[in-house]
């Protein structure tokens, strides 16, 4: 009865004769019980509440201004200014407003609009396209702000939420009345609600069944600590009535969203880096070092295409604070739909000469042909990790050519393939390799740290110390590990694995059926600069690599290294003489001879003496050069280690 229109009206008939308050409890529990019906109809039939599918809409051109509800505390012309100028979106306009939509100031990047009458747009009596209710300038990172501002242009939704936390019910039918309460930040059409300042809430007209798009922030608000930074994803709709099984979201083509004043630029040209997400790994280790060196050189902006993922941390705050403040996350907050004319704005508004696609992700392989159509003269570079798998499956597409500049290729094998087999010109294939950790990330006192850190895991100082940190996944071959522990069940050896993962539950159970093997699994940890110096070995068994960075940090500390010969980790240890190569992954009779070879100390201490003359080699500055002549289109040699004797 009650899934249909009668059988509500029916129902509100039976009770209407009850006082007000009774009345008004009972017509909310009525709705709540049809909405959870059809909630688990619609599960039952196999299509989840809520879902949502996104349809081409008409090209948005509307300027991007913001209306501000200011509290008592209000912010002044010059913070919001300064607010603005930390923005991407180059005509943000920010217009303080008190009590019921009365002026107080507007602003842009250039500072406070006093003649706002001289331009229509700007006119007092015109309402802006969206609004932040109750008030204040957002607390979070202004970067962040404009990703939703972003959202809110692309996608006919009625507001962006950026939350704390997202309700568990699928259905909240006063998501008005509980955002302006619960959320640090809103951002809300101005077609589609309206803000009462008398009664400090937002009013919904009731035309829409769309309402508003959460997105939750796990971190602190304020905080711009890494490891409490803010985590987004994508939120779900929620909706002022039923939700249907499916929700049409309307996607806008956000590109010819032309920017109102060109001011004058630095000298530094625009370098735009898109990256799937910016976690704690060896690719992103390496693009921060590279550009922390590179930031006075350009002028860089990170715009992230894919959700990021806890499990591999989240690396944000350090790009944040330490290189660029532009910082648009898409992958978190928007569809891939919405995703092309986002980035042509960006790319405008940025002016943006360099375009470097970082570690890859399968959008840049789909938006790429349009934007070099686009933009010709603008330089695309890509990059790959490995001659084997992943991406380099696409560069079997000879289109490719037309509008990739340039691939950065992480090791030698991957460029060798592309020009023999691909036909791509070695001109067009730079080889540049990982690089290590500052000098000073690295315990000053590494004896003391040894000890310090053995203690503190319940190790023996004469133990035998093979450590492994990575990714739990099958690239990296951590059962092979464990099998590799049961034959040193009789030594003096102990084999640490750091990491999480998509396999970390396999390791964990072959780990406890293997009772004997001397093989520990901890999970993801920043300390791995403390934990290579409590070691005596570093290992990857892996399946294929790049160049990785744990190899490089491992000899940074001394510390020779076990490697399988995949990418150019055997090249480099066998050109230094600082360890060990296996020639094939899963050649477990192979590493065992190696790990027996290394319980000797003078076969250690000989591989170890090589170890600093490899890693000066693999240094930051070397990296950070060989990015710069990439992104500016200059010759570049392939790269060359010298015997480590």
């Amino acid at each position: 009865m009650l899934l249909s229109e009668e059988g509500l009206s029916a129902a509100e008939v039976i009770i209407a004769a009850m006082p007000r308050p009774t009345f008004q409890r009972a017509r909310r529990l009525l709705a709540s019980l049809r909405n959870q019906a059809l909630y688990r109809i619609s599960l039952a039939r196999g299509r989840a509440a809520g879902a949502y599918t996104y349809e081409a809409g008409p090209p948005n051109e509307g300027r991007m201004a913001v209306d501000v509800f200011l509290p008592a505390d209000a912010a002044t012309p010059e913070e919001a200014t300064d607010w603005c100028r930390r923005q991407t979106f180059r005509d943000l306009v920010i217009h303080g407003l008190q009590g019921h939509w009365e002026s107080v100031w507007r602003v842009d990047r250039s500072g406070p609009l006093n003649d706002p009458a001289s331009d229509p747009l700007l006119n007092p009596g015109a309402r802006a396209r969206w609004f932040m209710a109750p008030g204040g300038l957002p607390a979070v990172y202004p970067a962040f702000v404009e990703s939703a501002v972003g959202v809110a242009a692309a996608e006919e939704v009625a507001g962006v939420c950026l939350l704390e936390r997202i309700p568990n019910a699928p259905v909240v039918t006063h998501a008005h009345d509980l955002l302006t309460e619960a959320a640090p930040w809103t951002l809300w059409s101005s077609t589609s609600m309206d803000y009462d300042a008398r009664i400090g809430k937002v009013s919904d007209p009731g035309q829409r069944r769309l309402l508003v798009k959460l997105v939750e922030d796990q971190g602190e608000t304020r905080s711009r600590s890494p490891e409490t930074y803010h985590r987004f994803r994508r939120g779900p709709y929620l909706s002022t009535r039923p939700l249907p099984p499916l929700l049409r979201v309307w996607v806008q083509d956000v590109s010819g969203m032309e920017r109102r004043t060109q001011e004058p630029q630095t000298q530094r040209p625009g370098l735009l880096v898109t990256v799937p997400f910016l976690a704690r790994g060896g690719a992103e280790h390496t693009l921060f070092e590279s550009l922390k060196v590179l930031r006075s050189d350009f002028n860089i902006t990170f715009v992230t295409l894919a959700p990021h993922r806890p499990e591999l941390d989240d690396r944000r705050g350090d790009f944040h604070d330490e290189i660029s403040s532009h910082m648009i996350c898409l992958g978190d907050l928007v569809h891939p739909a919405a995703m092309p004319g986002l980035l042509r704005s960006l790319i405008r508004s940025t002016r943006a000469e360099v375009l470097y696609n970082a570690n890859s992700t399968t959008l840049f392989y789909d938006f790429g042909p349009s934007l070099k159509a686009d933009f010709p003269d603008l330089r695309i570079l890509d990059h790959l990790y490995d001659h084997l798998v992943g991406y380099i499956e696409r560069y079997e597409d000879p289109s490719l050519l037309n509008w990739i500049d340039a691939c950065v290729a992480e090791n030698r094998p991957i460029a060798r393939v592309l020009n023999e087999k691909r036909g791509w010109p070695l001109e067009r294939l730079p080889v540049i390799w990982s690089c290590g950790r500052p000098a000073e990330a690295f315990p000053a006192n590494p004896a003391a740290a040894r000890r310090e850190k053995r203690e503190e895991l319940g190790i023996g100082d004469e133990t035998l110390v093979l450590l492994t940190a990575a990714r739990m996944h099958e690239q990296k071959r951590p059962l092979d590990l464990v099998a590799l522990a049961q034959r040193f069940q009789d030594e003096d050896v102990l084999f640490l694995v750091v990491g999480g993962g998509p396999l970390e539950d396999d390791v964990d159970r072959a780990i406890a059926a293997s009772e004997k093997a001397k093989i520990r699994r901890l999970p993801f940890r920043t300390d791995i600069p403390e934990l290579i110096t409590a070691a005596d070995v570093g290992c990857l068994v892996s399946n294929y690599e790049g160049l990785p960075v744990f190899m490089i940090e491992c000899l940074q500390a001394g510390r020779p290294f076990l490697g399988t010969n995949v990418g150019d980790m055997g090249a480099v240890l066998k050109a230094t003489g600082a360890g060990i190569v296996v020639e094939e992954p899963g050649d477990l009779d192979g590493l065992e001879r190696a790990v027996r070879q290394l319980l000797d100390p003078e076969r250690r201490s000989a591989l170890a003496a090589r170890c600093a003359a490899a890693a000066a080699q693999l240094d930051i500055k070397t990296c950070a050069e060989r990015y710069a002549k990439a992104f500016r289109n200059e010759p570049l040699a392939d790269p060359v280690l010298g015997s480590g004797e």
